[in-house]
């Protein structure tokens, strides 16, 4: 994202911030705690993957579509990403985006991270292009899905505030979502499978319940 617009960003996530912190008891030390774990893991891991092993955790720890070994990635490819700018590029937007998750409570925050994983990870293992699909876009795609759709279902002052606060920052990004809409070494699946994710989120909040019964009924 360009400088002037990251700088508009930062104006505000801050702003709304202050003014939800007028209207709503904020966690500020656990939920900046747990922003700032995240964040650090996804640095360290990815910097020692740049720097001194090669892209080779990248290329192990991706989602390699229809590849076994590719399922590895479903959990831990947001972890790694392919080079300094990419890393950078994708802070900002999951702070950002991370911190409009965690006002809704540190549970919410895990319960969609982790749907969002699931859903986004498999689709693009299913789907995507014979590719090392890497980086956290896809989750932050997600975030940007379940808060939005959650303004509509659920239209409390505080998820409409969040909603129109994401189309305002991040709207324009949604065009990423189609093929053909990016360059490079940008995995657009990622971005569709993780947007969709958080809109199942959003839809059933209860799935990762469902999804475990199920599977300890078929076990």
């Amino acid at each position: 994202m360009p400088g002037a617009k990251q700088q508009f960003i930062l104006v505000y996530f801050v702003l709304g911030t202050i003014i939800l912190s007028r209207v709503m008891p904020i966690d500020w030390r656990n939920q900046t705690e747990t922003l700032r774990d995240c964040i650090l893991l996804a640095w360290g891991l990815s910097l020692v993957n740049i720097f001194f092993l090669n892209g080779g955790l990248g290329r192990l720890f991706g989602i390699r579509p229809r590849r076994p070994l590719g399922l590895l990635g479903i959990p831990l490819s947001p972890l790694f990403h392919r080079n300094l700018g990419h890393l950078i590029a994708n802070t900002l937007p999951f702070a950002v985006l991370g911190w409009l998750m965690l006002l809704q409570g540190q549970d919410s925050f895990y319960t969609v991270t982790a749907t969002i994983l699931l859903i986004g990870g498999i689709g693009t293992w299913l789907f995507g292009r014979d590719a090392v699909h890497l980086g956290a876009s896809g989750l932050i795609f997600g975030y940007m899905g379940y808060l939005v759709l959650r303004g509509y279902l659920g239209p409390t002052i505080l998820a409409v505030g969040l909603a129109v606060m994401v189309i305002l920052l991040y709207g324009g990004q949604l065009l990423t979502l189609l093929p053909g809409a990016t360059k490079g070494p940008i995995s657009w699946e990622g971005h569709l499978f993780g947007f969709l994710g958080g809109v199942m989120a959003a839809m059933y909040p209860d799935l990762l319940t469902q999804v475990a019964n199920l599977l300890r009924d078929l076990l």
